[in-house]
């Protein structure tokens, strides 16, 4: 099944540099900036330029039943979008390279793309590619010199289990903001983290090796 009718036209994230450029042309002493991409949503061939169009059908050779022609080109296309929202990720972490910053960088949803199903898209949750996202959190030097053991923290929480819904604790924890809401147990760089917090998908708890259990 193709959910190919989610699109929102053929739109690329490097239209957003510019925008940061000069907001950042504007910036205070302090700033936060939210940056919000389209990334590798579909459809995927509309993510990316063509100088950017690396991989082709005839790299995703996966094996198994869900390799015919479509779909290694539906994959080839998904990994040339990776690849440039890798680029676009890594062209605004360089504008923060020569201040005191940090840059967070969370995923909203992961994604399937005929790796375990006749499937492309993300609706259904229904495995780990659907579930498991990527997380980043970069640190400019200035930052490092200035809050060295805040760095530490970030670096002790890499292996740790999350769930996004949590990222405001780790938000709040980073900048050291004190509110009545903020819990550090779900601060995933706080001492006090509680690792064995049940991660919910619907009706499923997930679980790293088992995979998504259905809750009775």
């Amino acid at each position: 099944m193709d959910m190919f009718n989610e699109t929102w036209g053929n739109y690329q994230d490097g239209a957003v540099l510019p925008y940061i450029d000069s907001e950042m042309a504007k910036s205070q002493q302090k700033n936060f900036f939210l940056i919000h991409l389209i990334g590798t949503h579909a459809i995927y061939r509309q993510r990316y330029p063509q100088k950017f169009r690396k991989f082709s059908a005839a790299d995703e050779f996966l094996g198994g039943g869900f390799d015919n022609q479509h779909q290694r080109t539906v994959r080839a296309d998904y990994d040339n979008a990776v690849l440039y929202n890798d680029f676009i990720v890594n062209e605004i972490i360089k504008r923060f390279e020569d201040k005191n910053a940090i840059v967070i960088y969370i995923s909203d949803h992961g994604e399937e793309v005929y790796d375990s199903m006749d499937y492309v898209g993300h609706h259904t949750g229904a495995d780990k590619n659907g579930i498991e996202i990527p997380f980043l959190i970069w640190v400019s030097e200035k930052f490092r010199e200035e809050y060295p053991d805040l760095c530490e923290r970030i670096a002790n929480s890499v292996h740790r289990p999350y769930m996004t819904d949590d990222l405001i604790h780790t938000i709040l924890d980073i900048t050291g903001i004190e509110t009545p809401g903020y819990e550090p147990e779900r601060s995933v760089i706080n001492e006090k983290f509680n690792a064995e917090r049940p991660r919910i998908y619907k009706n499923y708890l997930y679980d790293k090796e088992k995979g998504l259990i259905e809750i009775q």
